[in-house]
């Protein structure tokens, strides 16, 4: 009886509050965004205060507001032209070769050749090795008794060995090669996946209307990659204008200069002279020139749905 009157005298339960979709999509977003201040925003906005300051990097407050100094001392800096240069070289250079190899490798294999399988496997596995480990690879392939020379000396028996990374005029584009050997896989990935989804029915047209296969290519594959190819070029931009591990490994920015890029000079003056604040200048640079790429990116984007 006692336990029926308890039942009896409980008050209802109250009505649960509806969540209205802002609240959930703000919930669903917020970690999301909070990595990306945690990870991206933050870093970016401490660069950009220790570009302004002279500060070795040891002591928090032991550190001078300089302004705009650092900016001024890389525009006189010779070295930081020539840095400023091979990036843009190298960067031109991969991402032109990469997506010109990972295009016509995804082809080759979108075409079921026999052997295809294994070619996509072979061409994608040294996207999984870490550029350190490809850079001693391609040191020693290149030096002067490494396989790239044992093959001149069957043409030349009597020259002298080529010193691939010893030479301003061949170290980066040495370095290029192991660069487009290591990345064209990821590219030849990217547009594979791009062919699976073409329009069938533009293709289709095209094989009634006895097009050949290169026309087929220019006109309804490669304007239906459009997508993808503005995404491959980014992803190889942005690679090219912070690459490191492979030039600092491979040649340390030389000989000469000539393999300097703005990363590795970053980095000297970062822990060889203690200069945090021109090397947050130097990174600073980095971060602009791949902002004003991805903005590039999302503009052709909008374009190409207009």
């Amino acid at each position: 009886m006692a336990f029926g009157l308890g039942r009896a005298g409980s008050s209802p339960p109250s009505p649960r509050r509806a969540v209205s979709p802002a609240t959930l999509g703000l919930a669903f977003v917020l970690p999301s965004v909070a990595v990306f201040a945690l990870f991206l925003v933050l870093p970016v906005v401490a660069v950009a205060g220790i570009s302004v300051l002279e500060w070795a990097g040891f002591r928090l407050g032991d550190w001078t507001f300089v302004g705009a100094e650092k900016f001024e001392k890389a525009l006189r800096d010779p070295v930081f032209w020539r840095a400023f240069t091979n990036t843009l070289l190298f960067t031109v250079a991969t991402t032109v070769l990469l997506n010109i190899t990972g295009f016509g490798y995804a082809l080759l294999i979108a075409s079921r050749v026999r052997g295809s399988t294994l070619a996509k496997a072979a061409l994608f596995l040294p996207v999984l090795l870490s550029p350190v480990i490809v850079a001693l690879m391609w040191t020693r392939l290149l030096d002067a008794f490494g396989a790239a020379n044992q093959v001149i000396t069957i043409f030349a028996p009597q020259g002298r060995p080529t010193l691939f990374l010893g030479d301003p005029d061949l170290a980066l584009a040495s370095i290029v090669v192991a660069t487009i050997w290591q990345f064209t896989g990821y590219n030849m990935l990217l547009y594979y996946a791009g062919l699976q989804n073409l329009p069938r029915d533009q293709l289709d047209a095209a094989g009634i209307d006895g097009a050949s296969k290169w026309a087929t290519i220019r006109n309804v594959v490669i304007p239906s990659l459009y997508p993808v190819m503005g995404t491959a070029i980014l992803l190889n931009v942005i690679g090219g204008l912070r690459v490191f591990d492979l030039v600092y490994v491979m040649t340390r920015g030389g000989p000469n200069r000539s393999t300097e890029v703005l990363a590795t000079y970053m980095y000297e003056q970062a822990f060889k002279f203690s200069d945090m604040g021109y090397a947050s200048a130097i990174a600073l640079v980095i971060v602009v020139l791949s902002v004003t790429a991805a903005i590039l990116r999302i503009r052709w984007g909008s374009r190409l749905h207009d």
